[in-house]
C-alpha cells in the first residue's frame, strides 16, 4: 500500500464520505483543499463569527463534532448542488473521481469556475472549533492524543511534523490493520470524541 498522507475534518466521516466531500469542492482553499489523489482535508478552516446556538453568523452552517453522517453529507451535498448550479461542471472522469455511495454529486475537481465558490461560500460547513488551532488552545495536545487513540485502535500511523495531519508508517504491509471504509470511521469518530470532545 502506498504511503499517503490524511488530514481529518470535523465530525470525521467516513473516509468514503469525506473524499465526496472534498472533490465537491476541489481547489477550494478551506478542509476541501485536497491532492491529486483526493486523499487530504485540512483540519482547519477560516475563522467566521458564531453565534450562542452555533450557527454561523454569516450564514455558513456549523458543524458539531457530534454532528452525524447524515447531517453532515447532507450539508456538503447543499453544497455542491449550489456549486453545480453556478456552473461547476460534473467530473466527467479526466481527474479522480469521489469514492462513496454514489448517491451524490461528484463535481470536477479543477476548482473553476472561481465565481460558482464565491456564490456559494456561504454554504459550505464550517468544521467545528474545537478543530480549529486557532480558536482551540488545546488543539496541538488534543491532536497528539487523537493520533495516540488512532494508533491504540491498530492504525500504523505517526503524526505529520506541523500536527495537521497523520501519515501511514513506510514499510508496514497493512497500516490500515484490516478496517474497512465504517471500521475507519467508527474509529476516527470514536477517537475524535475521546479527544477532541475532552475537556481540559
Amino acid at each position: 500500500m502506498t504511503n499517503s498522507t490524511h488530514r481529518v475534518a470535523a465530525g470525521l466521516a467516513a473516509v468514503a464520505l469525506l473524499a465526496v466531500a472534498l472533490t465537491g469542492c476541489g481547489g477550494d482553499a478551506d478542509k476541501d483543499t485536497a491532492s491529486g489523489t483526493g486523499d487530504v482535508a485540512s483540519l482547519t478552516t477560516p475563522s467566521a463569527p458564531t453565534n450562542a446556538t452555533g450557527a454561523a453568523v454569516n450564514g455558513r452552517p456549523q458543524l458539531r463534532l457530534d454532528t452525524s453522517d447524515e447531517e453532515e453529507s447532507q450539508l456538503w451535498e447543499t453544497y455542491r448542488i449550489c456549486l453545480h448550479e453556478h456552473g461547476v461542471k460534473l467530473n466527467t472522469g479526466q481527474a479522480p473521481g469521489a469514492a462513496g455511495t454514489g448517491t451524490g454529486l461528484s463535481l470536477d475537481p479543477s476548482g473553476e469556475p472561481k465565481a460558482a465558490y464565491v456564490a456559494c461560500a456561504n454554504k459550505m460547513p464550517l468544521q467545528p472549533p474545537e478543530l480549529d488551532r486557532d480558536k482551540n488552545v488545546n488543539y496541538v495536545s488534543q491532536w497528539n492524543d487523537y493520533v495516540k487513540c488512532l494508533r491504540g485502535r491498530g492504525l500504523k500511523i505517526h503524526s505529520l511534523p506541523d500536527s495537521s495531519g497523520w501519515t501511514y508508517d513506510d514499510g508496514v504491509a497493512d497500516p490500515t490493520n484490516g478496517l474497512d471504509a465504517n471500521a475507519m470511521s467508527q474509529v476516527t469518530r470514536e477517537c475524535t470524541m475521546e479527544t477532541f470532545g475532552a475537556k481540559k
